[in-house]
C-alpha cells in the first residue's frame, strides 16, 4: 500500500508529464502553423513567416546578449476600467480588442498602468517568452543611451559635432552635424529610406552588415541640402552615427552599456539580444528582441521620468527635451513637417504633448503616456513595412486606451 507522501509524489510526476506532453504538442502545432523561414531574409518576400522570424529574431541574426540585473521588476496585476475599444479608421463604426488584434497580425499585446498589467495578449500561439523584434524601436534606445552619456558627462554637449567623439567619420556627410540634429532626423542630408531594395538605407545596411558601421556611414558624402536643423527627413544612418558616438564616449560596446546603464535598472526579468554589425558592433537602428514585459518594464521607467523606485536611470530633463512636443521647433510637430499621426523628438516620436511613441516597421510600437504613466506594447507582423490605415487605428487604439484610465491615484 502506498503512503501519502508517495501518492503525492506520483500524481506530481503524473501531471508534470501530462504537462510536458501538452507544451510538446503546442509547440509542434505552433511550428507547423507558423513556420520558421529557411534563410534569414525571407521574411522580406514571404509574409507567412514573419509571425515566426519576428519572435525568434537572434536564431538568425548574430546578436549580443544583454542580461538581465540580479533583481527584476514585479509587474502586479490590473483591471482596464472597460473593454478596450476603438472607432476603425477609414471606414467607421466601434470594434473591439478582439476584432483588432484579428485584423491586424497582432503577436503581442499589453496594456499597463504604474506598475500594474491590464491586459495581456499572445495571439497567433506566441508566447510570453518569446523575444519579439523592435526593428526601428531600437532607435529610441539609442536615444536613451545618447541621454544618459551626457547625463553621465561623456558626451559634453548635444550641440556637438558627432566627429568631435568619432573622428573616422569627420570626411563624411555627418561628421560636422551636431548630436542634437540627428537625434532629429535633421541633418539636412537627402537620404532615402522607402524600403524599396535600392534606396539609401539599404545601401547602408548592406555595409553596416557586411564591413560595419564606420564604412557605411563613410559611404556618403558632401554638405547638407538643407540648412541642419530645419528639416524632418527619416534616415536610418543618422541612428547608426549616433550609436558610434555613444560606443566612443563611453568606451564600451553599446551591449555592454545597455545591460549596465538600461537593462538592469529597469528591472527586466530576461535577457535581451541586439543584432550585431559586421564589425561585431550592435546596430543603432534596428535589431533589439526582448520579451513583451520587459518592453513594457523599458516603457514604466520611461513614463515614470526615468527612475525605477529610487534609481534615476535617465535624468527627466533629458526625457523632457526628448519626448515633449512643445519641447521641439515647430516644424517638427504633429501636422507641421513630420506627418498627420505624429511630430518627432528625439529619436522619439511624438503623439501628443506627454505621449512619446517607439515605432518599428511591420507594426511595433510602444505608446507612451507620461501623464498618466501608462504603456500599451502592440506587436505585429504586418503585410507590409508600412501602412498608413494601420498606423492611424494603432493610434485611435492607443486613445481609447488612455482616455479610459484613472489619473487619480498615480503618484506624481
Amino acid at each position: 500500500m502506498m503512503k501519502p507522501y508517495q501518492t503525492l509524489a506520483l500524481a506530481l510526476l503524473m501531471f508534470s508529464c501530462w504537462a510536458q506532453a501538452d507544451t510538446a504538442a503546442f509547440l509542434k502545432e505552433r511550428e507547423q502553423k507558423y513556420k520558421l523561414p529557411a534563410a534569414a531574409k525571407d521574411f522580406h518576400t514571404f509574409a507567412p513567416v514573419r509571425v515566426a522570424t519576428f519572435s525568434n529574431w537572434a536564431k538568425y541574426f548574430n546578436s549580443c546578449t544583454i542580461e538581465p540585473g540580479t533583481q527584476s521588476r514585479s509587474l502586479g496585476q490590473g483591471q482596464l476600467p472597460r473593454p478596450l475599444s476603438y472607432a476603425r479608421f477609414p471606414i467607421g463604426g466601434t470594434r473591439t480588442l478582439d476584432d483588432f488584434i484579428e485584423t491586424f497580425q497582432v503577436t503581442s499585446l499589453i496594456a499597463a498602468q504604474a506598475d500594474k498589467i491590464l491586459e495581456e495578449r499572445y495571439p497567433r500561439m506566441r508566447l510570453a517568452s518569446d523575444k519579439f523584434a523592435s526593428f526601428s524601436m531600437a532607435k529610441s534606445i539609442t536615444s536613451l543611451l545618447v541621454g544618459i552619456a551626457l547625463d553621465e558627462g561623456k558626451i559634453a554637449s548635444l550641440d556637438d559635432p558627432a566627429s568631435k567623439y568619432v573622428p573616422a567619420i569627420a570626411d563624411s556627410a555627418y561628421g560636422a552635424i551636431s548630436l542634437r540634429h540627428l537625434l532629429r532626423m535633421s541633418s539636412g542630408r537627402i537620404y532615402s529610406e522607402n524600403y524599396s531594395g535600392t534606396d539609401d538605407n539599404s545601401r547602408a545596411v548592406s555595409h553596416l552588415e557586411s564591413q560595419g558601421a564606420i564604412t557605411a556611414i563613410n559611404l556618403f558624402k558632401g554638405n547638407p541640402f538643407h540648412t541642419p536643423g530645419t528639416k524632418f527627413n527619416y534616415a536610418g544612418i543618422e541612428s547608426i552615427v549616433l550609436n558610434q558616438v555613444v560606443s566612443h564616449a563611453t568606451g564600451q560596446s553599446i551591449c555592454q552599456y545597455m545591460q549596465e546603464k538600461i537593462w538592469g535598472p529597469i528591472g527586466a526579468q530576461d535577457s535581451g539580444t541586439w543584432q550585431l554589425d559586421g564589425a561585431g558592433h550592435a546596430m543603432g537602428l534596428m535589431g533589439f528582441a526582448a520579451t513583451a514585459r520587459d518592453w513594457v518594464r523599458l516603457g514604466l521607467m520611461i513614463v515614470n521620468d526615468g527612475k525605477v523606485g529610487d534609481r534615476q536611470v535617465i535624468s527627466k530633463s533629458y526625457l523632457d527635451e526628448a519626448t515633449r512636443m512643445s519641447a521641439q521647433p515647430e516644424h517638427f510637430h504633429k501636422g507641421k513637417g513630420v506627418n498627420r499621426i505624429y511630430g518627432y523628438g528625439y529619436h522619439f516620436w511624438l503623439h501628443g504633448e506627454n505621449q512619446p511613441v517607439m515605432l518599428g516597421i511591420f507594426g511595433q510600437h510602444l505608446f507612451l503616456d507620461r501623464s498618466r504613466k501608462a504603456v500599451l506594447l502592440i506587436t505585429s507582423a504586418w503585410p507590409s513595412t508600412v501602412m498608413p490605415m494601420y498606423s492611424m487605428n494603432y493610434s485611435r487604439l492607443f486613445e481609447a486606451f488612455t482616455e479610459s484610465l484613472d489619473t487619480t491615484s498615480i503618484k506624481p
